[in-house]
């Protein structure tokens, strides 16, 4: 579990950090899409991917603090929390299609 909260981490880090919000949501759904277990190398399950998506919208929403290095905390602006909450429905559809429907993000 602690594995799958250290990438849903990074991925929120990204999306809150980037410039271009959409393309990066995209990014973060195609990233998922094809992460792996390390131990039986096959794809994560739409759970597992469920998990990561979860823990980044509590981050995204406020809920939860991701904290930095020198011991403050990234803040997301509303922004974030709207452009997250309205394609929510669009990104679990992506989620639990997985790879095949990749094509459609774009």
């Amino acid at each position: 579990m602690a594995k799958l909260e250290n990438v849903a981490n990074e991925l929120a880090k990204r999306f809150i950090l980037a410039k271009d919000k959409k393309y990066t949501l995209n990014r973060i759904i195609y990233d998922m899409n094809y992460l792996v277990y390390s131990d039986t190398k096959e794809p994560l399950t739409y759970q597992a991917k469920l998990v990561i998506f979860k823990h980044i919208f509590d981050i995204v929403a406020g809920r939860e603090k991701l904290p930095l290095k020198d011991g403050g905390y990234l803040e997301p602006d509303f922004t974030d929390i709207v452009l997250f909450f309205e394609r929510r429905s669009s990104i679990l559809k992506h989620l639990k299609s997985g790879v095949k429907k990749q094509a459609e993000l774009n």
